[in-house]
């Protein structure tokens, strides 16, 4: 009995041992027009247009509708805000930067669905963004 235990104990083990990396790029593939209805911070109606590449690479570029002192924005001038966007697809995470906006961090939670929190400088706020097409 206690022999059973312990190889059982050492079959599961190695089959841990087994498993990928949090870091290999995942199966999965971003690339499309993704949009957030969200407003946070100083942006609404984000969008990202992404295309993955290899090693789950994802690279494009991202858009918004800016209050103003974010995104690009002088302060308190509304703009069309944009920049590109650069980050990697994981089995563990998605990690997106949104450069001169801030950077996403979640997970495809759904084929058409991203879920995590969006970081700005110290702050954060959850955001789920939905693939709008391929």
């Amino acid at each position: 009995m206690m022999l059973r235990r312990v190889v059982s104990a050492v079959i599961s083990l190695l089959a841990a041992a087994c498993a990928p990396e949090p870091t290999t790029p995942a199966t999965t593939d971003l690339s499309g027009k993704w949009a957030a209805n969200a407003h946070l911070y100083t942006l609404a109606d984000i969008r990202l247009n992404m295309v993955q590449e290899a090693r789950g690479i994802v690279s494009g570029g991202w858009t918004a509708k800016g209050d103003g002192g974010g995104g690009g924005c002088k302060p308190l001038v509304p703009c069309d805000a944009f920049g590109n966007l650069i980050g990697r697809n994981t089995i563990a995470k998605v990690e997106i930067e949104l450069l001169g906006a801030g950077k996403f961090e979640g997970a495809l939670v759904e084929p058409g669905r991203l879920r995590g929190v969006l970081i700005v400088e110290a702050s954060f706020d959850t955001i789920t963004f939905v693939r709008a097409a391929q």
